[in-house]
């Protein structure tokens, strides 16, 4: 691994620990390691390390909403492992199938315990709550600003319905939330491996201008959009709305890499063109996500990638 790797590496790392649980990196690669069977010091000291922590986070008390994460975790993180001993897909292929995996028996365990996903909701909603209020009442401290009400008493009316909606949002989309925090989690732990192990199992998790996954995603994409639009679906249109969510996250990245394929292509965006996304993402976010999972949608049906790279290759 080159020295660029190696800090891009680290740097994903950091930014996936201010995100998510530092678990769902550490729980598969301790399943990638052990399958590998570790023979040098480097392998057992770092196998030693990622069980300790992993034994620490899955071993923490917590609320209904955090041992939900942490089960999905040890799930996703085992099937990753035996699929990545015996399967030969890709590092995506693998997580969506540990993904499915892990939010299927997460639904048979709460069934079997009795516990309905409102409950989760309702501790995902509440815990969220009460840290907006501590991060809020830093800058508007209950004596100072217009009441909004509610719990978010002190912060100015408007910003606090935001902040509200927000909470509520995050609150009916957790399962998305946590599915694509494991994903991420399934890669960053993929990429680790394949650093630290002298003999890695399984194909690496690869650039992300060739990020790809099979076109099927689509009629998953389809059956969920079908039992969000009939009413008569309504008990289910949570669970496909989380679907959605999962599903326009996955095509907007594959969006993305065809952006960053078809530049590479060309010679590189520049310091110009890159300072150009960067303003336009930020001002213009939601025509920017909408357009790369559109672009995303038509890149798996017409493989503009390929297409792209014969095209600049007869032209050589």
């Amino acid at each position: 691994m080159s020295p660029g790797e190696l800090r891009r590496l680290v740097l994903a790392s950091l930014a996936f620990a201010a995100f998510a649980p530092v678990g769902l990196v550490v729980v598969p690669l301790v399943g990638l390691l052990m399958l590998s069977r570790p023979v040098t010091r480097a392998e057992r000291l770092a196998l030693m390390v990622a069980a300790a922590v992993g034994l620490w986070w899955l071993a923490r008390t917590g609320t209904v909403a955090d041992q939900v994460v942490r089960a999905a975790a040890l799930l996703a993180g085992v099937t990753f492992a035996l699929l990545t001993k015996y399967g030969r897909g890709s590092v995506t292929h693998r997580g969506l199938l540990a993904v499915t995996a892990a939010a299927g028996g997460v639904s048979l365990s709460l069934l079997a315990a009795g516990w309905p996903w409102d409950a989760v909701r309702w501790w995902v909603e509440r815990g969220t709550s009460f840290t907006m209020r501590m991060l809020l009442a830093v800058v508007w401290p209950p004596s100072t600003g217009a009441a909004s009400g509610g719990a978010l008493a002190g912060v100015p009316a408007e910003l606090g319905r935001w902040v509200e909606s927000g909470i509520r949002i995050v609150a009916d989309h957790y399962a998305a939330l946590v599915a694509l925090q494991i994903l991420g989690g399934l890669a960053l732990a993929t990429a680790l491996y394949h650093r630290v192990s002298h003999a890695p199992v399984g194909a690496p998790l690869g650039r992300f201008r060739d990020f790809r996954f099979s076109e099927h995603l689509g009629w998953v994409a389809v059956a969920s959009l079908v039992v969000v639009l009939i009413p008569r679906l309504a008990a289910a249109k949570l669970g496909a709305l989380n679907v959605l969510a999962v599903t326009g996250v996955l095509y907007a990245l594959r969006g993305a890499a065809v952006t960053v394929f078809g530049m590479a292509l060309v010679g590189g965006p520049g310091i110009g063109g890159t300072a150009l996304l960067v303003l336009a993402t930020l001002f213009i976010l939601p025509a920017v996500v909408g357009g790369a999972i559109v672009l995303g949608v038509v890149d798996a049906g017409f493989d503009l990638r390929r297409r792209w790279a014969e095209a600049a290759a007869a032209n050589r």
